[in-house]
């Protein structure tokens, strides 16, 4: 019993500290209750029903983009957005005419914008007019009356101005299919993004869409902050003694930049070179798999598409015949037409179909089946070995290697050189091409491969579709002796400090292809005789200074019978040359395709031509002058 009672007087002391615990919480609320209701009483009551807080978003600037060398390809510049922001508009139908008044934009287009906002938070701004000039921000801040009443001729509660950054690119059509470009964020890709990265993508952000944008947004586009502030009932800041510690900001954090394996001046020589004419150019660096160029034509202006009137204008190329949208690089399907013999080499040699000293006899034409398979010279190219027969571009030596390997080990071959499947280039929607086999025949067209077909796809005509970076790959292989490469464009990403946080590493596993060293040697030999021979199809380039290999090749677009009738652009033949460079240690691959330009020598050949001299002078240290830097 004296126990118990021990007991219960420990724990009635300690009930007696807890009383006074509770009592001083509640005298601690009763007096912050009389602080901010009767002393700060008036503030607060003035501040809940005349002002709010409102949080307005800092963007954050887009990393920049630039080239191997350090020169700029992106960049960004401040922006002024005219928006309105629908929480503090009072007559909608005077705002709008107000803005419409001031601005010059229609009626129509502002009652369009204004129905967005059904769709979205009262406190979400709608964008008005994008990228305003300094004129236009003056109108709307000198019309602005902080004090609205019926008197004033524009009401313009709601209506703000926000700073923002625009790309820019300094040379804005030279590498547009490889930067891509930026635009609000759709429907469809913010519902995407927000399910792969929660909490990084909001309605109205700027995204990257094609190109590096796309593939490297994340990493790009930074972190927008905010700042919160005090607004009257008509969207005015003001500000109130003691209140700006209470309120919360955080700084934008601006995004990380990128430097790339692509070279600015290549870029500038293969569009200056194209003109008008449409095609492709590609160029690797045969060690790494660098992308050093990779240009589109026709291309467009990226400084266009992101001015206030890029609307207009991206309907203006997606709708146009030119296709000024498309990546020829590596959506362009192309017969690869003289340049294929180059594969068919390569197979050939490792197979023991043929050998370096094997002469074949052409006389002008190759008879299978009782027709005549024509080489391009008339008179015959005589007995011609293997070498020989690449300098030259002899077509019967390839008619009759063709029936000797047969479709499907030429298939083997192509695959193996990356042909007839994706090369891995780090963009969006490239194309696999075709090379034919005997069994997709079959399954195409429910009907046997022939032997004479063989003749056909083994000068790269017939079935045979390649791309431009395909081609680039194949010349590439030859370059560095069979070494399979990891095609990348960016080389590292570093932050606002100079803070290195990405650098491109080359995979352990890529390996090489199943071909005899001495074999590539051999094919890259004869593809240094093509420039540097007399006789040779790109003799011409032999006066550069760099020197070079490479093969030409001029692809039939219609046939034999209907070309002699036809003599418009279009019926006429696409020109191909891939090449390397230097020809003792290639550091350069590159493959160019000019649509129906004619003959491969003639047309494509001047342009890789240009292209491997550029990278040489660049190597060098050379002026433009040709002198060399001191």
């Amino acid at each position: 019993m004296k126990l118990t009672q021990e007991y219960t007087h420990d724990i009635e002391d300690r009930f007696k500290y807890g009383y006074i615990f509770v009592l001083l919480l509640i005298l601690i609320v009763i007096m912050r209750l009389y602080f901010l209701q009767v002393i700060k009483g008036d503030f607060y009551r003035f501040f809940s029903t005349e002002n709010s807080i409102k949080a307005t978003k800092i963007s954050a600037p887009r990393g920049a983009i630039f080239d191997r060398r350090g020169q700029t390809l992106v960049d960004n510049r401040p922006s002024f957005s005219i928006v309105v922001i629908p929480q503090y508009v009072v007559d909608a139908d005077r705002t709008l005419n107000s803005v419409s008044g001031l601005l010059g934009i229609s009626r129509e287009r502002l009652d369009e914008i204004w129905e967005k906002r059904v769709k979205q938070p009262r406190y979400q701004p709608l964008v008005l007019k994008k990228d305003a000039s300094p004129d236009d921000v003056a109108l709307i801040k000198s019309r602005k009356n902080p004090w609205q009443d019926d008197r004033d001729p524009f009401d313009l509660r709601g209506v703000d101005v926000n700073v923002e950054y625009q790309r820019t690119y300094p040379k804005g059509n030279a590498a547009t299919h490889v930067l891509g470009y930026v635009s609000e964020i759709d429907p469809e890709r913010l519902k995407q993004y927000q399910k792969l990265h929660p909490g990084r993508y909001r309605r109205g952000d700027l995204v990257g869409v094609r190109g590096l944008e796309e593939r490297w947004d994340l990493l790009l586009r930074g972190e927008d902050g905010y700042e919160e502030r005090i607004v009257n009932a008509v969207g005015r800041e003001i500000d109130y003694e003691g209140m700006s510690s209470e309120l919360e900001k955080r700084p934008a954090v601006v995004g990380h930049s990128l430097k790339l394996t692509i070279d600015l001046d290549l870029q500038e020589i293969a569009r200056d070179m194209f003109g008008e004419k449409k095609g492709a150019a590609v160029a690797i660096d045969v060690r790494t798999g660098g992308v050093l160029a990779m240009y589109s034509s026709p291309s467009y202006d990226l400084n266009r598409l992101a001015s206030p009137d890029g609307n207009a204008y991206w309907n203006e190329i997606a709708s146009h015949p030119s296709k000024f949208l498309l990546n020829r690089a590596i959506q362009g399907g192309y017969p690869p037409a003289s340049t294929y013999k180059i594969l068919m080499g390569i197979a050939g040699l490792a197979e023991g179909l043929v050998t370096p000293n094997e002469n074949v006899s052409c006389h002008g034409a190759y008879v299978f089946g009782g027709r005549p398979y024509r080489c391009w010279r008339k008179s015959g190219h005589g007995p011609i070995s293997f070498h020989r027969s690449i300098v030259s571009s002899c077509d019967v030596y390839y008619y009759v290697l063709g029936l000797r390997l047969g479709v499907d080990r030429i298939a083997k071959y192509a695959n193996m050189f990356t042909f007839g499947r994706l090369t891995g280039v780090p963009l969006d929607n490239e194309r696999p091409g075709l090379i034919p086999t005997s069994e997709w025949k079959q399954k195409r067209f429910g009907v046997p491969w022939q032997r004479g077909e063989d003749l056909s796809i083994a000068i790269g005509q017939g079935y045979n579709v390649v791309t431009p970076i395909q081609n680039a790959m194949l010349a590439a292989l030859v370059a560095n002796g069979g070494k399979y490469l990891s095609l990348h464009f960016v080389e590292e990403g570093f932050d606002v400090g100079g803070e290195e946080v990405y650098r491109w590493s080359e995979p352990d596993d890529l390996g090489r292809v199943d071909v005899d060293p001495k074999v590539l040697n051999e094919v890259k030999e004869a593809m240094i005789g093509v420039v540097a021979e007399p006789g040779g199809t790109a003799h011409r380039l032999s006066v550069k200074k760099a020197t070079m290999g490479g093969k030409t090749g001029t692809a039939q677009t219609v046939a034999m019978e209907a070309w002699t009738k036809c003599t418009a652009e279009i019926c006429r033949d696409h020109a191909w040359f891939i090449g390397f460079s230097p020809t003792d240690e290639p550091k350069i691959a590159a493959a160019v395709i000019v649509e129906h330009g004619g003959f491969g020598a003639s047309a494509a050949a001047p342009i890789v031509g240009a292209i491997l001299q550029k990278y040489y002078d660049i190597e060098h240290g050379y002026e433009e002058s040709g002198r060399e830097k001191k």
